[in-house]
Parts: structure tokens; sequence; C-alpha cells
């Protein structure tokens, strides 16, 4: 019920008054009726009102403006490109990473042929691990 007074109350429109300004006798007096006999002026309030701010004509403003979009563009252009120097650094470091996971597991898997080899393909399978074991230290360290 509150709700339904409220909306009715909003809906309708509320009257502007009028402010009479009078001057009687060289004092001047506001009123909300006009002056009996007095002196009335008509206000402009076009003027007074609030409203959207008028584009400057201050030339040092708008060049700050011009200023301000271009060190905008040119931060936007810098991140993009750092953005893409991570990609591709990120993209280097998977990729090397990869390098050395396969390394490591040829390198377990010659030491395991190392350790089952018998004679004279012992010799061979300690060389052959021992070679994989320094190339892995090589690239990967």
């Amino acid at each position: 019920m509150r709700l339904l007074i409220s909306l009715l109350l909003l809906a309708c429109p509320l009257p502007a008054l009028a402010i009479y300004k009078c001057e009687t006798g060289g004092a001047v007096s506001y009123r909300d009726t006009p002056c009996p006999g007095g002196k009335s002026s008509t206000i402009d309030t076009a003027h007074n009102t609030v409203g959207p701010e008028p584009q400057s004509a201050d030339p040092a403003l708008e060049r700050q403006k011009m200023e301000l979009q271009q060190l905008e563009q040119t931060r936007h252009r810098r991140e993009a490109r750092d953005d893409k120097a991570a990609q591709k650094a990120a993209k280097a470091r998977a990729a090397r990473q990869k390098k050395c996971d396969g390394l490591a597991q040829r390198q377990k898997w010659r030491e395991e042929d190392a350790s089952m080899a018998v004679g004279k393909t012992a010799e061979k399978a300690r060389l052959k691990a021992r070679r994989m074991a320094e190339a892995y230290q090589l690239e990967c360290g």
C-alpha cells in the first residue's frame, strides 16, 4: 500500500513555484505573489541552470588532452609488445624444458642398460651412459 502511494506521488509532477523580487521604497523583498504596486523584475533562470560543461576553448587543455591520448596509445603499444615478448619467452622455456625432460629420460634408460649389461657390452653401455650424462649436463646444467 505504501509503495502504491509512493508511486502515485512520484507520478504527479510538482508545480514550479514562482518567486517575485519586489522593490518597495528602496527595500528588496522576495514573495510568492506578484508585487502590489511595487516594481517587479523578471529573472532569466535559463542561464543559471546546471548543465553539461561547455567545450573549452583553452588551447592548453586541448593540447594536454592530445598528449594524454598519445601517452595512452604509447603505453598500450608497449604493453602489447611486452606481452608478446613474455609469451615468446614462455614458449622458449617450455621447449627447453621438453628437451631436457627427453634427455633426462634417455640418460636414465642408458644407465639402466649399463647396469644390466654384461661382458663386452657392459663397457660400451657405461660409455654411452656417461656420454648421455655429459650431454644432459651440457644442455640442461
